[in-house]
């Protein structure tokens, strides 16, 4: 094996020569492909040796070896590092070959001489040795270390099983014995094995390696202030650190009398691969029949802390005191920028717009993945070219990196220099262990639109315009679509598409909803959708697929999938047993991708989480833009897949910058293609045009890159109110059944669309269900005013109603008043008291004029007798004929 105790000591010691104070991280230098690395990345000590064997100092065994059911074997447990070959009876190991041997023991026992040291650094002496083996029933294993006949340290195994148990340190095999105090004695190493008549066969024990070393302590690699660790990129592969670090005045002496082995023992740290070490430039390692005393490359996750490599130098140089050597060591490490990726709203791509802002990820790994963390923290800094003219702030240390944010210039520059074209740009990481250097490009564009024109229909309106990139280039071939929303109104105006193919022996989506056609970033899409089973018999499960598209459409890969079963989150099955069910899925885009919660509306509280996947172009959650969704439905009976399935696409969303929340979902014009010089003329045909306080048209477009319209600049077409201002003439009460009129007077606010609406006249109330009792068509002109009267029977009972205008294609009522019926109507009821009035005057002049004085005579009575209770008689006021009259008769009935 290569590998010594010696080696193994120095290990255990657990130096850790590179944990220094205030040396984790050093300024970058001008090139950051060539920077100073910490000098105490790597140390080096000396040690000096006596290896002892069977034949160079045979020990002594008693009773002889290989009795009845003992075997005793040498082993070559150590390599000659000067012509990597095993060293004969360097170990042996012991075994118990057969059960049922009367109770013995064998003992092997080694006379170890203690020398003085003499290595620089060097301050103790050790007794290294490997011991290990397996203990059966009965048998047991120890080793002693004795000055004459004191104990110095002893240990015995007699557990079943592996010996020694497992240990922290990294080397569990290796027993370090210290013996300083003892320099100039004869220390007794024994090994003995034990067994008594229940022994089992199998017991086995190895003992190798064993050395009287001494082992000074780390020395950094840099003694003066001049750089000796330098790391750059290695120039034939950019995923490479060449780390190159020069050990001066290295002192050693291989006439070192009874020391038979010199060792200079490098530390350096984990994850670094020492690919070549020169003694004053005559390569000592490696490619050499010379190997080194000891190497180990501690592993990545371990408790390792330090790889070693021990050269004995005796190997190398001719007998002699040697002072101020040079040792040149070479090592790699992976670059340790693994990742550099250009973010937008947390996702990747390479198209930005003027004025976004452009997130930069670092990923970091450092090499030294077993040290401190503050061993690891490094700086970052990234770079872009001058003319970009990017603000950049100093990035707080880091070991692992991060995203880092800024802003892109908010135009295209002096003639759109900036635009149309890629832009490299880098970061690199530094530490005292570490470099990373990655680059990377993106680039910068936009689309601008001018609109040229608009002009208005009948419920429709037309705009036309032209896209242009940043540069001033046409946009030729770009898709947009024109949205006509209305602006600051918080309610949603949901939008349904029913579907076309209806199955009758699978399931399928009979319809599907947009909720809220019109959101911004961090608001989710909520999108409503039925499945129907046409045959209940069937006990169905099915596969649901959420697709996303761009319009037109064009799918681009971006998908995600749910199974429907017995049991799933939901606990929404079987279809078979519940009829029709709605699925809400609502729908948010993230920096982490697109991500959909679906949910049943009858088990509202349950729900499924999924991802999209990634797509051949991302939906940039800060960028605005026009997609949809394909749901697609596969029935699955008995585990099998029915073909063909059920699909159906959303409406046309309008995804806006915050700038236009809230707005209500209008309506969507046809996907529109720029023609070859840019130009485009798109129209919205629709009565959801019409009664919208704050039209406004909106245009969102997007080429083949990713590349939309820039956000800081106005993408509205037009803005106009489409709002109808309704009054009505009142009317009075009115008899039953009795004919009525009523007008309705509208002017409207638009200033570019012609509103040609049906108006329904809706009587209702007194527990009358509403009832449509007249109808009219209308078209009005931007800005006009028009009066419409429409007739109708008044009902039959008598009470207060309400008559409601109302139009489906304004969306509903434009006015209302209420409505009074009376047995009579109101002019006659005015008429009949006036009426009554004069035949009663007549009649009471006639009895004036054939009774004459005896009714003066009753009327002076009258006044000389007051009513019981009054006390005086008030004369009637002067009236008007009518009035007089009618007090007249009054006062007749009083006589009477």
């Amino acid at each position: 094996m290569v590998s010594s105790a010696l080696g193994g000591a120095i290990l255990q010691s657990n130096y850790d020569g590179y944990s220094r104070p205030g040396v984790s991280a050093v300024p970058a230098l001008q090139d950051p492909l060539n920077n100073t690395g910490s000098p105490y990345a790597f140390n080096y000590s000396y040690s000096q040796a006596n290896l002892y064997t069977g034949s160079s100092n045979p020990p002594q065994i008693f009773p002889p070896p290989n009795s009845t059911g003992t075997q005793f074997r040498w082993l070559s447990t150590v390599t000659r590092t000067s012509n990597n070959t095993l060293i004969p009876t360097s170990g042996f190991r012991f075994n118990i070959t057969s059960s049922g041997l009367s109770p013995g023991r064998q003992v092997v026992n080694w006379t170890l001489t203690i020398q003085q040291f003499n290595c620089k650094n060097c301050t103790s002496v050790q007794v290294v040795f490997d011991f290990f083996g397996k203990i059966t029933p009965g048998t047991n294993a120890t080793y002693t270390l004795l000055n004459g006949t004191a104990v110095i340290r002893t240990e015995t195994f007699a557990a079943t099983g592996e010996f020694p148990a497992a240990a922290t340190g990294r080397c569990p095999e290796i027993f370090c014995i210290p013996v300083t105090q003892y320099i100039g004695h004869n220390l007794t190493l024994s090994f003995s094995f034990g067994w008594n008549a229940t022994e089992v066969l199998g017991m086995s024990a190895d003992v190798g390696e064993i050395e009287v070393a001494s082992i000074g302590d780390p020395i950094p690699s840099c003694v003066t202030s001049v750089a000796c660790h330098l790391m750059q990129q290695d120039p034939s592969n950019s995923s490479s650190i060449i780390h190159t670090t020069n050990i001066s005045s290295v002192s050693y002496n291989n006439t070192m009398v009874p020391w038979r082995i010199e060792a200079i023992s490098i530390y350096y740290p984990v994850g670094y691969n020492v690919t070549q070490i020169r003694l004053n430039n005559t390569l000592v390692y490696h490619a050499l029949p010379e190997v080194p005393l000891e190497t180990e490359h501690c592993a990545r996750g371990t408790a390792c802390k330090e790889s070693l490599i021990a050269l004995n130098i005796t190997d190398f140089t001719q007998s002699a005191a040697i002072h101020k050597s040079n040792i040149t060591i070479t090592s790699t490490t992976p670059n340790s920028i693994s990742e550099l990726t250009a973010l937008s709203g947390g996702l990747p791509t390479r198209f930005f717009t003027s004025g976004d802002t452009i997130g930069i990820k670092v990923v970091n790994e450092p090499s030294i993945v077993n040290a401190s963390t503050s061993l690891q923290i490094g700086t970052v800094s990234i770079t872009f070219p001058s003319a970009l003219s990017i603000a950049t702030t100093p990035i707080p240390p880091t070991a692992t990196g991060g995203v880092y944010n800024f802003t892109l210039p908010s135009d295209c520059g002096f003639n759109g220099q900036l635009c149309a074209r890629d832009w490299n740009y880098s970061a690199t990481f530094t530490s005292g262990f570490d470099l990373g250097t990655k680059s990377g490009s993106f680039r910068i564009d936009s689309l601008r639109v001018s609109f040229i024109g608009n002009s208005g229909g009948s419920n429709a309106l037309t705009v036309q315009g032209r896209l242009t990139y940043g540069n001033g280039t046409v946009a030729s071939g770009v898709d947009a679509t024109l949205f006509a929303i209305d602006r600051g109104t918080p309610i949603n105006r949901p939008v349904t598409v029913e579907q076309n193919t209806i199955s009758s022996s699978r399931l399928y989506i009979s319809n599907v909803t947009l909720v809220n056609g019109v959101f911004i970033q961090g608001q989710p899409l909520i999108v409503l959708f039925t499945v129907v089973n046409p045959d209940m018999s069937q006990p169905y499960n099915a596969t649901l697929t959420i697709e996303h598209e761009w319009p037109g459409p064009q799918p681009h890969g971006m998908s995600v999938t749910f199974s429907l079963f017995p049991g799933d989150l939901l606990s929404d099955l079987p279809f078979n047993a519940t009829g029709p069910q709605t699925y809400k899925a609502a729908i948010l885009f993230t920096g982490k991708g697109v991500q959909v919660k679906l949910s049943n509306l009858r088990t509202l509280s349950n729900y499924m989480n999924g991802t999209m996947t990634p797509g051949t172009s991302p939906v940039v959650p800060n960028r605005p833009h026009a997609g949809l969704f394909n749901i697609t439905l596969t029935s699955v009976l008995y585990n099998s897949p029915q073909a063909p399935a059920s699909f159906i696409l959303t409406p046309l969303y309008a995804y806006v910058s915050s700038s236009l929340a809230p707005s209500r979902y209008l309506s969507p014009s046809n996907v529109i293609t720029t023609d070859s010089n840019g130009d485009f003329s798109a129209t919205i045909s629709s009565n959801f045009l019409l009664g919208a306080k704050n039209m406004t048209v909106v245009l969102l477009a997007r080429d083949a890159t990713g590349i939309g319209l820039v956000n800081n600049l106005s993408t509205i077409g037009l803005t106009d109110s489409t709002i109808l201002i309704s009054t009505t003439d009142s009317i009075g009460a009115v008899a039953r059944d009795q004919t009525v009129a009523t007008t309705l007077h509208l002017k409207s606010n638009s200033t570019k669309i012609t509103e040609v609406i049906t108006i329904n006249l809706i009587l209702e109330g007194n527990g009358m269900s509403p009832d449509p009792v007249a109808t009219t068509d209308l078209t009005i002109g931007p800005g006009e005013s028009k009066a419409v009267t429409l007739t109708f029977p008044a009902p039959s009972t008598i009470g207060s109603y309400t008559l409601t205008f109302s139009s489906p294609e304004y969306g509903g009522p434009l006015t209302s008043q209420t409505l009074r019926v009376a047995i009579l109507q109101s002019n006659l009821q005015i008429l009949i008291p006036a009426a009554i009035g004069v035949v009663a005057a007549i009649i009471v002049l006639g009895v004036y004029l054939i009774r004459g004085k005896p009714a003066e005579e009753a009327e002076e009575k009258t006044k000389t007798k007051p009513t019981p209770g009054s006390t005086k008689t008030r004369p009637a006021p002067p009236n008007p004929p009518s009035k007089s009259l009618t007090r007249t008769r009054g006062t007749e009935e009083q006589v009477e």
